[in-house]
């Protein structure tokens, strides 16, 4: 008897054949392979979770660098403050700032290579800043302007804290969590990092000297100095209200 003919008088092998064998294994390997998927699945979420932790406590860590030079630009205007009246003073101020400032290159230069376009080019900006404060006090250090040193400081920490806080934005807008539990008054107290500002008349002066040693300044830049100065006359004025109560 052929396969056929055994076909012919037993239809219903076919059927069972199918549904009591094939079928079987059919479902069988379409819960493997959904659960093959499943796990995949499962381990790229796991995967871009820790790649998405990992590159939020790189951004920590940029921005946690960033705070920490702000305070060494703390300790350079008090450095600067008061007994900055010789040669030598602010060359020594700023051999101490560039050697503690070392520390945090490393960090931002390992991790600058994960940060967003935008984060990348507010640390352009906020080294640019630096850079410039740098060269503005050995100018001043050469023409024995001792005393605008530390005005030059205190403005410049205003726009370097500006700065800081964009960072600090831009990470806070990717985390809902952190941003719940962020309190916008405490960020705002590294605007005045350096203490009051310099009063009206030497603040003049400080603009007058900045137009002869850097004839190239912009009408911008000197807009950017006096808001920077008029900020912190909010902040005395708010102070005053805050102790008259």
């Amino acid at each position: 008897m052929t396969i056929g003919d055994f076909l012919m008088q037993n239809p219903m092998f076919i059927s069972t054949f199918l549904t009591g064998f094939i079928l079987p294994l059919f479902l069988v390997w379409m819960n493997l392979n959904a659960t093959s998927k499943l796990k995949d699945r499962e381990k790229e979420i796991e995967q871009k979770h820790k790649i998405n932790n990992d590159i939020k406590e790189l951004e920590k860590a940029v921005y946690a660098s960033l705070s920490k030079m702000l305070f060494d630009i703390q300790l350079l205007y008090v450095a600067l403050s008061g007994s900055c009246v010789d040669q030598g003073c602010i060359e020594e101020a700023l051999k101490k700032f560039d050697e503690s400032i070392v520390r945090y290159h490393g960090e931002i230069a390992n991790n600058l290579l994960y940060m967003p376009s935008e984060i990348i080019n507010l640390i352009y900006r906020f080294y640019g800043e630096v850079s410039d404060l740098k060269i503005r006090l050995r100018e001043f250090d050469e023409t024995k302007n001792y005393k605008m040193a530390h005005v030059a400081v205190n403005l410049s920490s205003t726009g370097l804290a500006k700065i800081v806080i964009e960072v600090q934005d831009k990470l806070l807008s990717k985390n809902e969590v952190l941003k719940m539990n962020f309190n916008k008054a405490h960020q705002e107290m590294m605007l005045y990092c350096c203490g009051k500002r310099p009063p009206r008349e030497l603040f003049d002066e400080y603009i007058i000297l900045l137009r002869q040693i850097k004839p190239e300044l912009t009408d911008e830049e000197i807009s950017e100095l006096t808001s920077n100065w008029r900020l912190r006359e909010v902040h005395q004025i708010t102070e005053i209200d805050i102790q008259g109560r």
